[in-house]
């Protein structure tokens, strides 16, 4: 296996155990906050993508990088912000560290220099992942507020007290999970500055 092949894997590594970092500071720092399990939840998959980035590595003959790469940015603007600003400027400062991570593997697959189980790797699995983070963010940015049980909710959307959102830009994940009544996030977007404003917002994930 040729040294760009690791090195770009490596990089990519690098990069998921900055998120690791960036979120744990992200975690300590709001952790008791609204929407700290979620955060929870991400750090978790970023866990795992670094260990399946790690066994790639290994299984082409190189040696797994053990420290962190360019998020360590993020990681410092999370330390600062959620002291500083609040939860608001850290979830802000998070979405900006996926939204860098969804550029870094866009640009690998672009390329197209890497094998095959590789590259399937970030296309099938990493990629999605990082990009299914996004919303997540967004609708703990965008919430803020207390969580709801289904029932609750159920009662305020019926009642047109609320809005429901399905929290995935992907298609096939809308359609999948998908509520009577609910808009995807990106019809959300589309339609946000035409919403009534006494209505109150719900999101969902699965």
């Amino acid at each position: 296996m040729t040294t760009a092949t690791t090195n770009t894997l490596n990089s990519l590594l690098r990069g998921e155990l900055s998120a690791i970092e960036t979120y744990q500071q992200a975690i300590a720092k709001l952790g008791g906050t609204t929407g700290a399990a979620e955060l929870q939840r991400l750090q978790l998959e970023h866990r795992r993508a670094a260990n399946l980035l790690r066994d790639h590595v290994q299984h082409h003959g190189g040696q797994p990088h053990r420290t962190s790469g360019m998020w360590g940015t993020f990681a410092k603007l999370v330390e600062g912000t959620a002291k500083v600003f609040g939860a608001g400027a850290a979830l802000k400062a998070l979405k900006e560290g996926e939204e860098h991570g969804i550029k870094q593997y866009e640009a690998v697959v672009k390329e197209a220099t890497l094998p095959r189980e590789s590259e399937t790797l970030i296309t099938a699995t990493l990629l999605p992942q990082t990009r299914d983070h996004i919303p997540v963010l967004d609708g703990l940015m965008a919430g803020l507020v207390e969580r709801i049980d289904p029932a609750e909710a159920r009662q305020h959307v019926q009642s047109g007290r609320a809005l429901l959102v399905c929290s995935y830009d992907d298609v096939a994940k809308v359609e999948q999970h998908r509520l009577e009544g609910a808009m995807s996030l990106r019809e959300f977007r589309a339609r946000a500055a035409s919403l009534p404003r006494d209505k109150e917002i719900i999101f969902y994930c699965a």
